[in-house]
């Protein structure tokens, strides 16, 4: 039997039991001596294996961590008309100085630093045991400021254990810059991918596993700083990973096998994966499940005189509380083949679709129901477009993207003409009109079962979609017996897998300006895992175009990826932010994202602004490529003596 950790349900006996003074903790008690945890390898890994948990959700693959950060993103929204709102960091309404980004971690990093401290100052293990088990430490410490680092830039860098006897050491500045945080997260995943084990149990991570981090950590200290060591850096560990870590990428990508939910999830590309037990697991435990899956009744299907019937085999199918969901610039990143040439193409642009549909001239559409309109069987009206798309627009950019109309004759709908041929990628990220889930068929279109109007509101929001799709990537597509907050799941969530190496490689070549080689290592995931025909870009602005997109088709919605990398990009700037100059604002965070509305019979699409609660109105303004560190931790620190900057803008 395959030996796994998963963190849901580790059983194990050591306990750090900690209290805390206000600016760091220093009284720590375990259930086990000192003598005891760090005299053998065995009980030191049995130390680490509890640690790494609590690291874990502090930052990469807690609840929210993916959907929350790709909301932030024009891939996705949060929006519910029924209580919780939309997201108010894309619309930068929602961020003071008040809000707490993680920048008091004492107690996980107390926990790190005692795994390096002990282990190193241990007389019983061997060296090779030390610089293993020390490197756990390290990884794990350096994920922390990390993951403070990408949010805020600076962070208290506690790199020793404290005791009350010395009270006066706690009192550490915090680091001076960004340039400094980042000097000392590289120095110690590189601890990490250097003498970390090259195999390991899944749920444990291995060097090449840290050396995916390290080379997301080394561009996100390269755009913050500069400072081009950062990009040989990614280059080498993320190449190390690629050459020597032994697996190849996933070929057999499709909605019943996936990388992503339970179906695949020990494949040998997930370098290292956040393991869950079904026994202490359910639906409400993470808004990746609870808050994708929509709720829908027999009654509310019937009601919108849908074709498609629900089964609802095990009582009702969809039961969840979803507010979050991929949008419509989100599906046209994935491209489609056409069938005459082969090339992989926008999916309005192939010879399918452009010899069937008629494109027509958005600014046309004036008035409620203009495309699409009929009653339900309680009388409520539904249109296309609605009332409200009409209302709370962002000015500059258009109210409606699109409009097409099927030709007489055609022997496709547009649904079947949009959604064939598409990118592999497209099958298990998202959840559109006639596809299957969950064992439904899923009807996106006006009227259709799981539609925006299925429920009471008519542009959606009553826990049902906002945009025309659900999300697929990182839900579990069979939670048994059914979508319910107390149905039990064993899931998985990725930290690293060998797709991001490339990715990363990619990035890291276009920056040194090796266009051949970045092209050449963001087709690695294009054919692999898109399976579409390679990129044949040959310039930097063509590169950075097909980069850019295969990032947003590979890393979706997995560990909040997208929006810190829109951070890189912006920092960038040039062809890596639509022409502007390094550091302005970024285009794509201070935009509004689209959604998709289908006729009844599919012969008519509109794609337009998601406007419901003024969502349309995201801003992106330069400080926040710095988030605030929380005023009143900033405070409690000035009461002690130690006086810390606020970040720009806060």
């Amino acid at each position: 039997m395959k030996n796994i950790l998963k963190y849901g349900f580790l059983g194990l006996g050591i306990v750090a039991m900690t209290s805390c003074i206000d600016t760091m903790d220093t009284h720590p008690t375990t259930v086990f001596d000192a003598e005891t945890v760090w005299g053998s390898k065995a009980t030191v890994e049995g130390f680490v294996y509890a640690t790494y948990s609590s690291v874990i959700n502090a930052g990469y693959a807690g609840s929210g961590t993916s959907v929350g950060w790709e909301a932030r993103t024009p891939n996705a929204v949060r929006c519910s008309q029924v209580g919780e709102g939309i997201d108010g960091t894309a619309t930068e309404l929602g961020i003071s100085n008040g809000n707490d980004w993680g920048c008091n971690r004492f107690s996980l990093l107390r926990r790190a630093n005692l795994i390096i401290h002990n282990v190193e100052a241990s007389s019983t293990l061997s060296d090779a045991e030390k610089n293993e088990l020390s490197a756990h430490g390290y990884l794990m410490r350096g994920m922390i400021f990390f993951d403070q680092a990408r949010k805020m830039g600076r962070f208290v860098p506690v790199q020793e254990v404290f005791d009350v006897e010395n009270p006066d050491r706690v009192n550490i500045p915090m680091t001076s810059s960004v340039a400094e945080s980042y000097d000392i997260i590289i120095n110690d995943l590189t601890k990490a991918a250097d003498y970390l084990p090259t195999s390991n149990m899944p749920g444990l991570p291995t060097r090449y596993a840290a050396g995916v981090l390290l080379s997301r950590a080394a561009l996100q200290a390269y755009a913050y700083t500069n400072d081009s060591k950062y990009l040989d850096t990614a280059i080498k560990y993320a190449t190390d990973v690629i050459q020597n870590s032994g697996v190849s990428l996933a070929t057999n990508l499709a909605p019943n096998k996936s990388l992503w939910n339970e179906t695949d999830l020990y494949n040998p590309e997930i370098l290292w994966a956040y393991y869950r037990e079904k026994e202490n697991t359910n639906v409400q435990s993470f808004e990746e499940l609870m808050r994708t899956y929509p709720n829908i009744s027999t009654d509310n299907v019937k009601n919108s005189q849908s074709p498609v019937a629900l089964k609802q085999a095990n009582g009702q199918t969809f039961e969840g509380w979803a507010i979050y969901f991929p949008t419509q610039d989100l599906a046209d990143q994935f491209l489609v083949t056409d069938e005459a040439t082969g090339e992989a193409l926008p999916w309005y642009e192939t010879s399918q679709y452009t010899s069937n549909v008629n494109i027509l001239d958005p600014t046309t559409i004036t008035e409620a129901g203009q495309v699409d309109q009929y009653s339900q069987v309680n009388g409520d009206l539904r249109r296309i477009p609605t009332p409200q798309d009409f209302n709370q627009t962002k000015d500059g950019y258009p109210v409606f993207q699109r409009y097409h109309q099927l030709k007489e004759g055609s022997a496709r709908d547009l649904s079947d003409l949009m959604y064939q041929g598409r990118d592999k990628r497209f099958y298990t990220t998202m959840v559109y009109d006639k596809c299957t889930w969950m064992n439904e068929n899923i009807e996106l279109n006006l009227g259709g079962n799981m539609s925006m109007g299925v429920r009471d509101k008519e542009d959606g929001g009553w826990y049902n979609t906002t945009t025309g799709y659900y999300w697929r990537k990182s839900n579990i597509e069979n939670p048994e017996p059914r979508a319910y907050y107390n149905s039990k799941v064993a899931l998985h969530f990725n930290i690293t897998r060998l797709g991001e190496a490339y990715m990363n490689l990619a990035e890291a070549q276009l920056l040194k300006k090796n266009i051949p080689a970045a092209v050449e290592a963001l087709n690695a995931t294009r054919v692999a895992h898109g399976g579409l025909k390679p990129s044949n870009a040959t310039t930097e602005e063509q590169a950075w175009a097909d980069y850019i997109r295969e990032r947003n088709c590979e890393m979706t919605n997995e560990t909040g990826d997208i929006y810190f990398s829109y951070l890189r990009w912006g920092k960038y700037g040039g062809y890596a932010n639509h022409g502007r100059a390094a550091g302005e604002v970024i285009a794509d965070l201070d935009r509004p994202t689209y959604k998709i509305q289908i006729s009844r019979d599919r012969t008519q699409l509109i794609v337009s602004q998601v406007t419901l609660l003024n969502s349309a109105n995201r801003n992106f303004t330069t400080r926040r490529y710095l988030l605030p560190i929380n005023q009143g931790f900033l405070n409690t620190r000035e009461a002690y003596g130690m006086h810390d900057a606020q970040n720009e803008g806060w």
